[in-house]
């Protein structure tokens, strides 16, 4: 199950760990957590990684590094999963909740 539409972003926490990155690797890092938030996982390819981060091959490669030291093993996220299991918590009690309301 992916997250709901609405993807927390804790802008103190994001700040503060990504001061390095230049405009592009901010926008990279961005598209590939909003992927990642929607679909529940990256892909472990990087043509496909790429093309996700909106970067051609050339500026995936001169980045990936950078943005790869974001991510465990297999472009799993810590926060993004931790984050996911709460949206998938609150799915579940809002339709218990609903299910109970409609008997």
């Amino acid at each position: 199950m992916a997250g709901s539409p609405w993807m927390p972003l804790y802008i103190a926490d994001y700040m503060a760990a990504t001061g390095h990155l230049g405009a592009a690797q901010h926008g990279a890092y961005l598209m590939l957590i909003m992927h990642y938030w929607r679909n529940g996982s990256l892909p472990c390819d990087d043509r496909q990684l790429s093309r996700i981060a909106r970067m051609t091959d050339r500026e995936w490669k001169a980045s990936r590094e950078i943005i790869s030291a974001f991510f465990d093993e297999g472009w799993t996220h810590a926060r993004i999963e931790k984050e996911l299991e709460k949206a998938r918590d609150k799915a579940a009690t809002r339709a218990a909740a609903g299910s109970r309301g409609g008997k």
